[in-house]
């Protein structure tokens, strides 16, 4: 399976960045920070009940192969939030989609807006980087986090001031979320096990989460039709990257599918 290769991939990668840069070294980063950006409170529904777009700077995917090489991250995050994008997610993930720490750290740079790390994390180690590198908000994955560790990442998480996005595919990884009371989930329509996409996977999935419980709608989103279809479903916002990076004005993109 592609998660079980990503994941293999990313225990390799630990223990070199760790001998690169010490855990100690991160903490010591952490001392000056900017307090995190609030993505709970960007990604809610407002009263008006207008879906929110967090968008995506995605270089490639194991998928889909080379997205786009012509832009970087700083540009594409401007063009977004001068569209309305209420977040930015930035793939940093090098292997499989030739992310890098650079990428996200020129994004958060050039916008005000709250911008989430999307990478494969598994370790403690990986949430002191993220937040030295200026992410509001990371990444969990319930699939890939097994036992306890994804309660226990979710916390540290919290006390390092990060929001959490616990992505989840189906009624399984659902449960497993649920069960660690998160603010915010994710309902991931590509099967990181397959790739495969199913857009139905959210309007299955979202009468099972309590309305108090922030939900995202990941992957597949492709028009305008299908953002008010997850609007009346009940969705908070959804997460938008190969989609908008093929265009040939990703900002453009970004403003049609919210409706602007």
């Amino acid at each position: 399976m592609i998660l079980d290769k990503i994941l293999a991939s990313k225990r390799d990668e630990l223990p070199r960045r760790k001998a690169l840069v010490p855990a100690a070294e991160l903490a010591k980063r952490l001392d000056g920070a900017p307090a995190a950006r609030d993505f709970a409170g960007a990604i809610r529904r407002g009263p008006e009940g207008a879906i929110r777009l967090i968008a995506e700077f995605k270089r490639a995917s194991p998928s889909q192969g080379v997205i786009r090489s012509d832009l970087g991250p700083a540009q594409v995050a401007r063009l977004y939030a001068g569209a309305g994008a209420a977040a930015i997610s930035v793939l940093t993930d090098a292997p499989f989609f030739h992310g890098s720490s650079d990428d996200l750290r020129s994004a958060r740079e050039a916008v005000k807006i709250p911008v989430v790390q999307k990478d494969f994390i598994l370790d403690d180690y990986q949430l002191l980087e993220a937040r030295a590198l200026g992410a509001d908000a990371i990444l969990l994955i319930v699939a890939a986090l097994p036992g306890d560790e994804l309660a226990r990442l979710h916390r540290r998480a919290a006390e390092l001031g990060l929001a959490a996005l616990v992505e989840v595919h189906d009624e399984s990884d659902l449960d497993r979320a649920l069960a660690i009371q998160p603010k915010i989930v994710g309902i991931n329509n590509r099967d990181l096990r397959t790739f495969r996409v199913d857009v139905a996977t959210t309007f299955r999935l979202r009468p099972l989460i309590p309305p108090a419980v922030i939900v995202v709608s990941e992957s597949g989103i492709r028009s305008r039709a299908d953002a008010l279809r997850l609007r009346e479903a009940g969705v908070d916002a959804m997460l938008v990257g190969e989609r908008l990076m093929r265009q040939p004005d990703p900002g453009k993109a970004a403003a049609e599918l919210l409706g602007a």
